[in-house]
């Protein structure tokens, strides 16, 4: 694992010396229009790619040198399985790229996003969702036939909610550190998740300094990865027994997503179409940058944490986050 830190530090340091030459290069930018993007200058959106060098060399390291994927051992997949992984992850980071380089309209990505997912659950069943247990129902829920219909569900609400949730400078490399922290703590793969969250960090700081976005490469490509390794955690390695843990551990962008579908529903307005009404664009218009996103760190850490390490009820956890996310909207509305 040092050897992996080492490697992953020299590439960010090349990274990071050569920022400006690798911006023109990928030549991908987002620019200020004053009604969404409020940013002052237009700025390279590298988070994607960056993630990209830094994880992919760790994946296929694993898949052609150590012989296994995600801790499953190569020979007990077989070689479609394998590549209809690959397929997930590469299809969601350039349709992520693209939508980045040429702003994809939402219906064009939901199509191929759903592509991509069904064409790599149909090829690999260790990413259907068979089954399902809850910590306050008895008896297990099979899905059957509907397990592929439900597993690209799931993946697409994923992807979706967490591009929905991002939108200022560090939120969303926050929120997938929690994340991939948490799976850490959780798992066997305690080196792979390191490696992760090391290479959010880089991608953290420079975004938090202005020197880069995120982007939807960034989110897609992360995103694809989160939903597989919850899919094989709950699966394969059984750490996540119960479905209600993903559902708290995702319960803040799920909840923001779900508050503002209705929104503007409700207010004759595409469900798809971006607005300034997200938790983050409340909560900074009242405080700055650094405490917007301890506020929405520890909005997204409090549900999973009274859960697994409290050990509430799933019913008293969901309250509670709706008590204190709705006094958050309320306050941040307030003129005072």
């Amino acid at each position: 694992m040092i050897f992996f830190f080492i490697i992953l530090s020299v590439i960010n340091l090349l990274v990071f010396l050569n920022l400006q030459k690798l911006s023109k290069f990928i030549n991908i930018y987002d620019t200020p229009d004053k009604k969404l993007k409020l940013h002052k200058k237009k700025m390279p959106i590298l988070g994607g790619i960056i993630l990209f060098i830094n994880l992919i060399p760790i994946i296929f390291y694993q898949i052609f040198f150590l012989g296994d994927i995600l801790s499953i051992n190569i020979n007990q997949l077989n070689f479609i399985e394998i590549t209809s992984t690959l397929i997930l992850i590469l299809g969601y980071f350039f349709l992520g790229l693209f939508d980045d380089k040429f702003n994809l309209s939402p219906n064009k990505k939901l199509l191929f996003s759903l592509i991509i997912s069904l064409l790599a659950i149909l090829l690999n069943e260790q990413l259907s969702i068979k089954m399902m247990s809850l910590s306050f129902f008895e008896n297990k829920i099979f899905f059957k036939n509907t397990s592929y219909i439900f597993s690209i569900f799931c993946i697409l609400v994923l992807v979706n909610a967490l591009n929905f949730y991002d939108g200022i400078n560090g939120q969303s490399c926050i929120i997938f550190i929690v994340f991939f922290s948490y799976l850490f703590f959780k798992s066997d793969l305690n080196y792979f998740y390191l490696l992760i969250v090391y290479s959010i960090l880089f991608v953290f700081l420079l975004n938090i300094y202005n020197k880069t976005f995120l982007g939807d490469s960034g989110i897609y490509f992360l995103s694809v990865i989160l939903s597989i390794c919850l899919i094989y955690e709950h699966n394969i390695q059984q750490n996540i027994i119960y479905a209600d843990e993903i559902f708290l551990l995702l319960l803040l962008p799920g909840v923001d997503l779900v508050r503002l579908t209705i929104f503007r529903i409700l207010n004759n307005q595409n469900a798809f179409n971006g607005d300034r009404n997200h938790i983050h664009h409340l909560v900074i218009k009242k405080l700055s940058l650094k405490n917007t996103n301890i506020i929405l760190f520890l909005l997204s850490v409090i549900p999973i944490t009274l859960f697994s390490y409290i050990q509430l009820h799933f019913l008293q956890v969901f309250i509670v986050f709706l008590i204190l996310y709705s006094l958050i909207i309320f306050f941040s509305k307030k003129n005072f």
